[in-house]
């Protein structure tokens, strides 16, 4: 998998080929698979609810805790599911009351085995952001 879709920051990520074809069958290969994230995500991590948002115009949110979301990004013909911090409005607005940043670093480190074994169920491969999948950081 040479090229892998970008996924939020500082979050775990893992990526599975999307069945390919006409644009038909992907799209009901994509919604099956969303599906069978939001089914096994809720399976072993039962404090996730079921959510429909969006980071930016790439990431698609499935699912959100008080800390994290967990969604679906899609780049030629390949699906990454990813766990990352959550960013929305409510969450920010609940840390300028609490910092909540060593308490959402230290729940995704207890959740990260967890998470990596639901990805393997969902035929995933583990994914770590590297350089290559992020251009602009060449430049830096």
């Amino acid at each position: 998998m040479d090229l892998v879709p970008s996924v939020p920051d500082g979050g775990r990520s893992a990526v599975r080929e999307v069945a390919a074809g006409a644009f038909r069958d992907w799209a009901r290969a994509y919604a099956a698979f969303a599906a069978d994230v939001r089914c096994e995500v809720r399976r072993d991590l039962s404090s996730f609810d079921f959510a429909h948002g969006w980071r930016g115009t790439e990431h698609r949110v499935l699912l959100r805790n008080p800390y994290t979301d967990i969604g679906i990004t899609t780049q030629d013909g390949l699906a990454a599911v990813w766990i990352a911090v959550r960013v929305d409005r409510a969450f920010r607005l609940r840390c300028e009351w609490v910092d909540l940043a060593g308490d959402t670093g230290r729940w995704l480190d207890e959740v990260a085995s967890t998470f990596d074994a639901i990805t393997v169920r969902l035929g995933c491969v583990a994914h770590l952001p590297t350089v290559a999948d992020r251009p602009w950081l060449k430049a830096a």
